[in-house]
């Protein structure tokens, strides 16, 4: 089944493959776009990284006990480009800007 193309795949036709070469990491602040709970993934809207979303996967949610996020929601996104479906940027680290600090171990 054909579905009409959405103005985001208009805009990512438009502007062509990013211009960082694979693997290039860095660390931004975003908004939660939509997330799937059921699914543990969903994507963060970053104007740095605009027209393209971050894919998040739950396990890169610097949280304990069941990770998700909201909607709309203000995070810090360290992430890296790479070529993965429809996404050209994967989340590796994912805060909540509202959420306290912990320090981590090691």
């Amino acid at each position: 089944m054909h579905r009409e193309k959405r103005p985001d795949d208009i805009a990512r036709e438009a502007a062509g493959d990013p211009p960082e070469p694979l693997r290039t990491e860095a660390t931004s602040v975003g908004t939660v776009k939509w997330w799937k709970d059921d699914k543990g993934y969903g994507a963060i809207a970053c104007t740095v990284t605009a027209p393209w979303d971050i894919w998040c996967h739950f396990s890169a949610i610097d949280a304990s006990g069941f990770r998700s996020l909201t909607e709309g929601e203000t995070v810090t996104v360290e992430y890296y480009r790479l070529n993965e479906g429809s996404f050209r940027y994967v989340a590796k680290r994912v805060r909540r800007i509202d959420a306290p600090t912990v320090p981590l171990a090691g």
